[in-house]
């Protein structure tokens, strides 16, 4: 199903969708940018995906880490490095995504915009959780 960036998605709807098919479009933009398929819906639904796998934040952090500090040659030539504990500690599906976006990149370029892709995505469950603590917070 493609996806419309310019629609709402409920929770479930985001849940089936299939991330891997954001990559087939390219990571940048005609300005070099992220495209506004990974900046809204692509973003939130990874979120969800993580979160409903149950990914632990610091894991997420760690891979992210790495994916900031190597470079897309490293990426490529060896994407276990950065999936490695995902797929080992059981969350193949979050793996197989990090996968399909390292595939996805062409050069450098890309590969940052990926990584910045990411990093949005790990805002987005890390502004989620302290959301949810506040409302929690707030009910008697």
């Amino acid at each position: 199903m493609p996806i419309d960036p310019h629609r709402d998605y409920t929770r479930q709807e985001q849940l089936a969708l299939d991330l891997t098919e954001l990559f087939a479009e390219g990571l940048r933009d005609e300005e070099g940018r992220l495209p506004l398929t990974l900046q809204g819906i692509g973003s939130a639904a990874m979120a969800m995906h993580v979160e409903e796998a149950g990914v632990p934040l610091p894991m997420f952090n760690r891979m992210l880490t790495t994916a900031n500090e190597i470079s897309l040659e490293r990426a490529g030539a060896m994407p276990g490095e950065l999936v490695e504990e995902l797929e080992k500690r059981g969350f193949p599906q979050i793996a197989r995504i990090v996968r399909a976006g390292i595939a996805a990149c062409r050069d450098e370029d890309d590969y940052r915009n990926f990584v910045r892709w990411l990093i949005q995505v790990r805002n987005l469950i890390v502004f989620r959780a302290q959301a949810l603590r506040h409302r929690t917070s707030d009910q008697p």
